[in-house]
C-alpha cells in the first residue's frame, strides 16, 4: 500500500515539475509578445532614438539612406504639411506613441504577411490633434483645420509606402519560428496545466491538495524571474560587450524586456504565495476537523 502512495506522491511532484516548465513558458510567451505592443515599442522608440537611425537599418537593408526623421519631415512636406507643423510633430511625446502602433502593425506585416501597415484611427487622432495644436501656435499660418486634417490623413496613408516589400525586410531571419511564437495560443498552455492539476487532484486523491503543487512552482518561477528581471545592469554589460557598436539599440530593449519580465515574476511569486496562505488554511481547517472528530 506504501508503495502505491508513495508512486502516487511522485507522479504529483512530477506533473508539478511540469507544471513550472510552463509557468516558465507562459512568461516567456507573454514578454515576448508584450515587447511588441504599441506601448513597450513606443518606449523602445524614445529610448532608442529609432527616428534618428537610418532607415535602412531599420529594415533590414544593405543600401545606405536617410534617417527615419528626415524621411517622415519629406513625406510631410509632399502632403503640404507646414515646416512649423511638422517640427512640432516630430518633437512632441505623441510621435513615439504613434509610431509605437505603427511599428507594432509592420511587425504584424513581416511575420503574417498582412497588409501594409497602417497607423490606427486613434494614432491618426492624436496626430490631427498635435497638428491643430500647433496650427494654433502659429497664427501666421494661414491653413483651416480641416485642411489640415485632409494633409494629416494623406501623410499617414504614405507612411505605409517606407516599408519595403515583406521578402526584402525578412532575408534571412528566421521567420517561421518567429511567426510560430508570436501566434502561439497560450490558451493551450493553460489547459496543459489544468490537466496536470487533475492529475495530481486525481492521485493525490484530494480537491484542496493540488492548490500546493500549482503554488510551489508560481512561487519558485516567480522568484526566479524577479531576480533575473531585475539583472539589467549586468545582463546589458554582458551583451552589450558580445555586441560592441550596439548599444544604442539593443540596451533598451534589453531593459524594456528584463522590465516585463520583472513585473510578471512578481506578479507570480505573490500569487502563489496567496495560493499557499489559502492551502495552508485549508489544510488547517480539514486537520482541526479530524481532531475534533
Amino acid at each position: 500500500m506504501n508503495i502505491f502512495i508513495s508512486i502516487r506522491k511522485a507522479l504529483a511532484i512530477s506533473c508539478s515539475v511540469l507544471i513550472f516548465i510552463l509557468i516558465v513558458a507562459l512568461v516567456f510567451l507573454y514578454s515576448g509578445k508584450s515587447l511588441v505592443n504599441r506601448e513597450n515599442l513606443s518606449n523602445y522608440i524614445e529610448n532608442a532614438e529609432v527616428l534618428n537611425m537610418d532607415i535602412n537599418v531599420i529594415f533590414n537593408l544593405e543600401e545606405s539612406g536617410i534617417t527615419l526623421k528626415e524621411k517622415i519631415y519629406q513625406l510631410g512636406l509632399e502632403s503640404n504639411i507646414p515646416e512649423d507643423v511638422l517640427d512640432d510633430i516630430i518633437s512632441s511625446d505623441e510621435i513615439n506613441i504613434i509610431f509605437g502602433d505603427f511599428f507594432s502593425n509592420t511587425i504584424d506585416y513581416l511575420v503574417n504577411g498582412l497588409n501594409k501597415p497602417q497607423l490606427s484611427e486613434d494614432s491618426i487622432n492624436k496626430l490631427i490633434e498635435v497638428a491643430n495644436d500647433s496650427l494654433e501656435d502659429h497664427i501666421n499660418l494661414m491653413l483651416e483645420s480641416e485642411q489640415l486634417e485632409e494633409y494629416i490623413r494623406d501623410f499617414c496613408s504614405k507612411l505605409a509606402d517606407i516599408v519595403p516589400e515583406r521578402y526584402e525586410v525578412i532575408g534571412s531571419l528566421p521567420i517561421t519560428s518567429i511567426q510560430v511564437f508570436l501566434n502561439f495560443n497560450q490558451l493551450y498552455l493553460y489547459l496543459m496545466i489544468a490537466i496536470l492539476l487533475v492529475i495530481i487532484t486525481v492521485c493525490l486523491w484530494s480537491i484542496y491538495k493540488p492548490i500546493k503543487y500549482l503554488a510551489i512552482p508560481m512561487i519558485s518561477s516567480g522568484v526566479m524571474f524577479a531576480i533575473f528581471g531585475s539583472m539589467n545592469n549586468f545582463i546589458n554589460d554582458y551583451v552589450i560587450s558580445n555586441l560592441d557598436g550596439l548599444k544604442p539599440l539593443i540596451s533598451p530593449f534589453i531593459t524594456i524586456l528584463l522590465t516585463i519580465i520583472f513585473k510578471v515574476g512578481v506578479l507570480v511569486s505573490f500569487s502563489g504565495v496567496f495560493l499557499m496562505i489559502i492551502y495552508v488554511v485549508i489544510n488547517r481547517i480539514v486537520i482541526n476537523n479530524h481532531k475534533t472528530k
